[in-house]
């Protein structure tokens, strides 16, 4: 059997990202399976078992090529498939050149798995102005409440683009596949029926450790941006530093909001506290010397593999209360909870656990333990291999 995954990004830059290569590395050591890639990057690549197209400068192009068809890279599209000759395509985030890339793939049996909210509302964070999470995804009733950010013709245009990538997935694609059911139920609520739960590979197990630990650290790693909720994080940790100057905190990540992140820390007065690590390939270092891994994400999150990844380690988790978190997170149990909307809340969480390395210790042994327990990454490979052979 010959499978071709696609996605927009071809690097590991992000949580989808590192799953859609995970997936291939995997795929590749199962008996008779030839498994190939393809998606774009800021030059055109090509190797054994690969091919990328360079992607669409600014934004304002790649918004444009979600809604346009571009003959040129159809034809590439197509030449580059036909040469695969895939008996299964497998895409996952596609926010380059959609239109074409739809229908280069259309004449293949094609399975769809949904990373994120992008297919539930135009900005995908699936909440609304108040920052409340919206019950059952974007619709006419909630049209302006989803403009979380984004100017008005920009947002419409969003929307736009949204309507018609769902009308043309719909009719593409046999399965989709999402990494929660919470995000399964999402999905048929708006008219994705063929909608299944299959979750990601978790990390291999790692041994239970904390003689490094600093118990004043924390550590968030993933996307600067504003859904991910690092201005909230930053306003409460510098609460908690008020009570508790000796707190430490390490961002692993960069992204749009960066620079104003930094003059944000000179704002609240905490840059001697705040360590920006930049992009890091691995985390592993950071995650044994700290104490707990702060997930403040506003928006809506189809999963969290940083929450899996700490898990994995050992390490107590302190998230949202909202999305797929609270169903990976058990509050009290492997992590703490907390409201984002709630001033306070985050902060109290992390004295919480500065002042309590013995509560922090449990829970992460807990979480460790759950990870092992729940999930089983075989067992995840073969769900997703009777997918394959179901459609082909």
């Amino acid at each position: 059997m010959r499978i071709l995954l696609i996605t927009h990004t071809h690097s590991p830059s992000g949580g989808a990202e590192n799953y859609f290569f995970d997936l291939k590395k995997r795929l590749k050591k199962v008996p008779s399976m030839e498994v190939y890639s393809l998606g774009f990057g800021p030059a055109a690549e090509e190797g054994e078992d690969f091919f990328v197209l360079k992607a669409s400068g600014s934004n304002l192009s790649k918004l444009l090529w979600r809604l346009l068809f571009h003959p040129l890279i159809y034809l590439r599209l197509r030449h580059k498939i036909k040469k695969i000759r895939p008996d299964v395509i497998h895409i996952h985030n596609i926010k380059h050149y959609s239109v074409s890339l739809l229908r280069a793939i259309k004449p293949y049996p094609v399975i769809h798995t949904v990373h994120d909210y992008s297919l539930l509302c135009p900005t995908g964070q699936n909440i609304h102005r108040d920052l409340t999470p919206c019950p059952s995804g974007f619709s006419l009733k909630c049209f302006w409440q989803h403009r979380v950010k984004y100017r008005r013709l920009t947002y419409l245009i969003l929307t736009l683009t949204l309507y018609l990538f769902r009308h043309r997935l719909k009719k593409i694609v046999k399965q989709f596949i999402a990494p929660s059911p919470l995000l399964v139920d999402y999905l048929k609520r708006n008219q994705f029926q063929d909608s299944i739960y299959i979750p990601p590979f978790m990390p291999e197990k790692k041994p239970l450790s904390f003689e490094k630990v600093n118990p004043h650290l924390f550590l968030f790693a993933g996307n600067l941006g504003a859904h991910k909720g690092i201005t909230l994080l930053l306003e409460e940790f510098a609460r908690a530093c008020q009570h508790h100057p000796q707190l430490q905190l390490m961002i692993a990540g960069t992204g749009p909001d960066e620079n104003r992140m930094r003059k944000k820390l000179h704002a609240l007065g905490i840059e001697r506290q705040v360590t920006f690590l930049g992009w890091q390939a691995d985390l592993s270092t950071y995650y044994k010397t700290c104490t707990a891994v702060i997930f403040p994400s506003v928006g809506l999150e189809s999963f969290g593999l940083v929450i899996t990844e700490s898990m994995s380690h050992g390490r107590a988790v302190i998230g949202v209360n909202r999305g797929t978190v609270p169903w990976l997170v058990d509050n009290n149990r492997t992590g703490l909870l907390f409201n984002p909307v709630k001033k306070g809340d985050l902060a109290e969480k992390i004295l919480m656990l500065a002042q309590n390395s013995e509560l922090a210790k449990q829970l992460g042994k807990q979480g460790h333990e759950k990870l092992q327990s729940e999930f089983d990454n075989e067992a995840i490979l073969h769900q997703l291999l009777m997918v394959y052979q179901n459609i082909c």
